[in-house]
């Protein structure tokens, strides 16, 4: 079987999963990507974020709401130092003061993004919201590749991409696209 039979055959499998191209794909909101509030720089925000203890405190504010003592504990540093990370990450837009149900006379803190993206242009960008693995991905993928066609078919919900790659980038492509489907399967 050559190369060209091989991806045809590959990317003409009728076992593709469900995605967010097909009407049985679970709703995918529209990204609402939002840039970091106008007062921070993007400069402000790697450097909030080139600390651990700043990172430690997104990651643990995610997954609930808490006060600066179990964020302290948490993290393992002192509660002037957490005040101090808090007051940062709050001017940046990425945390924000809550409350829980059950304790509700303490203050807590909750991460309030999903995700971060960094964009290398011209410039640095970066923009705080709800992370879209999928844009993110598309995104990603015309980066690298040079799209020779492009079309919509609204009856069917399917697009159709055209574009070239190396023979070296084809091999790698159908290899990640075999393994991913195997993964899937498995």
């Amino acid at each position: 079987m050559t190369r060209r039979e091989l991806v045809d055959d590959v990317l003409s499998s009728s076992d593709d999963p469900d995605g967010p191209l097909t009407g049985d794909a679970d709703e995918v909101p529209p990204p609402s990507s939002t840039d970091v509030p106008p007062e921070s720089t993007d400069d402000e925000l790697l450097d909030a974020l080139g600390d651990s203890v700043s990172r430690e405190v997104l990651l643990a504010c995610k997954h609930s709401p808490m006060t600066a003592e179990e964020l302290a504990e948490n993290c393992s540093v002192s509660e002037s130092t957490i005040y101090r990370r808090l007051e940062t990450l709050s001017s940046l837009g990425l945390v924000e003061r809550s409350q829980r149900v059950e304790t509700p006379n303490k203050t807590c803190y909750e991460t309030v993004v999903d995700g971060l993206s960094i964009h290398l242009g011209d410039d640095l960008r970066v923009e705080a919201g709800a992370s879209n693995y999928v844009v993110d991905s598309m995104r990603t993928l015309l980066a690298a590749i040079d799209v020779k066609q492009l079309s919509y078919d609204n009856e069917e919900n399917s697009v159709d991409v055209r574009f070239e790659l190396a023979p070296h980038l084809l091999d790698a492509l159908v290899e990640l696209y075999i393994r991913d489907t195997t993964s899937r399967d498995g």
